[in-house]
């Protein structure tokens, strides 16, 4: 009985470190479906209200708008808690819904996590890691 105790105590010491491992990597694969997600809705929201619309970093918001020129209506993606982004430059979407090319990095608690890239479809990205 004691044997097999020490067995499944071994086992679980070996599977849980990975588990975790593997549950974080789940978690940051949903936040990149969430904010691909959210960024084809904003490509929608431009084509159909015929509106400009500029994606800016979570973090830069309020810089942003302070020097913002108004040609177009300034947008973030909420990620959710302790989740932001960082976009390599703010991500234009024009009326018919094209956007410019930048990349973005996934940051939970201000800890880069994932960096992705621009793909060959408007509005879409790559991961790079």
């Amino acid at each position: 009985m004691l044997i097999v105790l020490a067995i499944m105590a071994l086992a679980v010491a070996l599977v849980m470190p990975r588990g975790a491992v593997l549950l974080d990597r789940m978690t940051a694969q949903t936040v990149f479906f969430d904010f691909q997600r959210q960024v084809g809705a904003l490509r929608r929201d431009a084509a159909d209200g015929q509106a400009s619309l500029l994606l800016v970093d979570s973090d830069a918001y309020l810089g942003a708008q302070a020097r913002f020129d108004g040609r177009a209506t300034l947008r973030v993606v909420d990620l959710g808690p302790g989740w932001t982004y960082r976009l390599t430059r703010p991500i234009a979407i024009n009326e018919g819904g094209a956007c410019a090319n930048a990349g973005v990095t996934l940051m939970r608690d201000g800890k880069p996590i994932m960096h992705l890239a621009p793909a060959e479809a408007p509005c879409r990205f790559t991961r790079l890691d």
